[in-house]
């Protein structure tokens, strides 16, 4: 099938083929089979939980947070979530590389760098439970009895 590309593409651009081939690694375990991820960082503090195909972007200022949809890359590093925000690129980049909060301390898996409106933040990610797609079923009700 077809393999993941080497780098983010935000990086080096992908390869098409135009050169020889050359060996890539295999993707990186912990982000492959993932779908939902939290990642946050610090001064300016944000975060991004990741769902599926959605991400929603929190900030201090916009505590509810927005939904953006975002499409899936994976790379044999991480992976990659890249949409649209306001007209301008949404990406967060996560790489499996241990990371320390600066904050709390707390050590997470993940890396994580947030490009939104122009600007790069970097912060900590760690996988996270998917939301359920839809919603439960109503409960019985109780035999009359």
């Amino acid at each position: 099938g077809p393999r993941p590309p080497a780098v983010s593409p935000l990086e080096q651009p992908i390869e098409t083929g135009a050169m020889a081939p050359r060996p890539i690694p295999t993707v990186e375990p912990l982000t492959y089979r993932t779908t939902a991820f939290a990642a946050s960082g610090n001064e300016p503090f944000w975060s991004v939980q990741i769902n599926g195909n959605t991400a929603t972007y929190r900030t201090p200022e916009n505590g509810d947070g927005r939904g953006i949809q975002v499409n899936r890359l994976t790379f044999d590093e991480g992976v990659e979530y890249i949409g649209v925000l306001d007209g301008r690129p949404f990406a967060l980049n996560l790489r499996a590389a241990r990371c320390r909060d600066s904050m709390s301390g707390k050590r997470m898996p993940l890396t994580a760098r947030l490009t939104v409106t122009g600007d790069q933040y970097t912060g900590c990610a760690a996988p996270a439970q998917a939301a359920p797609a839809t919603a439960e079923a109503p409960a019985e009700p109780a035999p009359a009895g």
